[in-house]
Order: C-alpha cells, then structure tokens, then sequence
C-alpha cells in the first residue's frame, strides 16, 4: 500500500486529519498533551475544537509553518501528520503562553502555564539558533510500524538542511528511540520545571503533578545525522 507525503492546504484535509489525530494520541497515552488541549466530555467536541484550531492556523498562511500529511493512497486515507515550524526568531521561546483553553483560576491552567513556559524555557535557554522545530506528530494507531512516523520526522529535517538550520526537538521519553532512528542525538533530559513544587498543592494538583512530565531533548546538525562522539549541541 503505497503512502504519500505532502503538505496540508486544504481545510477539508482537516475533517481526516483531526480524528485520526484524536484516536493516534490516545494510545500510548500522553502525560503532556492534556496541558496542551482543552478537555472536552466527547470526542466529537474535542474533534471540532481541535479543527476549528488548526483551521485558524491554516489561515494565517505564515510561510514558516507547515502541516505535513501522510496518505494511504490506496483508500485516499490520512494516516499521520507533523506539524514543522522554521523557529528563527531572535527570542524563539520569549513569549509566555497562557493556557486559555483551560478555565481561568483553575489548578489545570495554572499547572499548564507552569509546565510549558518552564519546558519552553529550558529549550529557550540553549537553542538560541534558527532550527526546524517539531510542534506535533502522530501516526494511526492501525498503521504504525510502516514508516509513516520516520517520512514525516525526515520531511522536517531534509527541510531543514535545504534551509541551512538545525533540528530541534523536544520529546517524550517514549518516543527517543524513533527519533535516534531518524538521525537526531539524544543530548539531555528535560526536568518538569521546579516552579510546579508549590506549597500546599490541592489534591489535583497532586494528581499532575504525579505523572511523568520529563522529557529528551533532542539534536540534529545540519547536512548530515548526529554521531555520538563526533557532533556536538552548540549549548554544550
């Protein structure tokens, strides 16, 4: 079954896309992800908010953002996608994110603003150079292991060599090993940020900050995939 690659530019490519999107992440299950979404009671719900999100995106037409599809050309299905972003702002990480998808004054904003702006700042801290920034990807549970994930983290990185920049990537412990695969160093974890240790945390509170936030920093240089021992993270 032959699989294509190209970029999303038709909002329709989104009615596929969001389902298959929410169905991907749900196994394996993602501690981050919850930070990073509102919480709907459905799925159709969290189907449209997500859509209505990523149509917006779309819109804009900022020629540094792209959405990446993977397509069974067989049934015409979308199997998987990326979101890739050409990160060459002088301050890549300065602005702070408010979680607004989350009600204002409750434990789940707080805890997210806490989280992202920490994890952000970590990245902020070290990659100060222009790179190719993966914001998001995700393969169909029923289509894994055919090389739909490693197209969509090469598309970025071939992107980024055309361009002349790095690729950086902030990852899930579980999902290390893939990105090893595709030619990017493993160079440092990423620690939940410390300002998430508050004093008399409400149970749940407790309840997220009991999972598992930390993350791998991930590198790749231009022109060629990481050699451990030869390649080394400008930061170091």
């Amino acid at each position: 079954m032959p699989l294509a690659i190209a970029l999303v530019t038709s909002e329709s490519d989104f009615d596929q896309l969001c389902e298959m999107d929410y169905d991907a992440w749900q196994t394996p299950y993602n501690p981050q992800l919850k930070h990073f979404r509102a919480s709907f009671p459905t799925r159709a719900e969290a189907i449209a908010w997500d859509k209505a999100r990523k149509i917006r995106s779309l819109r804009k037409q900022n020629p540094k953002l792209f959405y990446v599809k993977c397509t069974d050309t067989d049934t015409d299905t979308i199997i998987g996608y990326a979101n890739w972003m050409v990160n060459d702002s002088p301050e890549p990480y300065e602005e702070p994110t408010k979680a607004v998808w989350h009600p204002e004054g409750s434990d789940e904003r707080e805890f997210a603003e806490r989280f992202i702006n920490g994890l952000w700042g970590f990245i902020g801290e070290r990659v100060t150079r222009p790179h190719m920034d993966l914001h998001a990807v995700c393969v169909h549970p029923d289509h894994r292991k055919r090389g739909v994930g490693r197209m969509l983290i090469r598309w970025g990185i071939e992107k980024g060599d055309e361009l002349g920049i790095e690729t950086v990537i902030s990852s899930l412990p579980s999902a290390r090993g893939a990105y090893e695969k595709c030619g990017l160093g493993c160079i440092e974890i990423i620690p939940p940020d410390p300002s998430l240790n508050v004093e008399n945390p409400s149970e749940r509170w407790k309840e997220l900050q009991a999972e598992d936030l930390s993350g791998w920093l991930m590198w790749r240089p231009i022109g060629h995939d990481y050699v451990e021992g030869v390649d080394r993270a400008p930061w170091l």
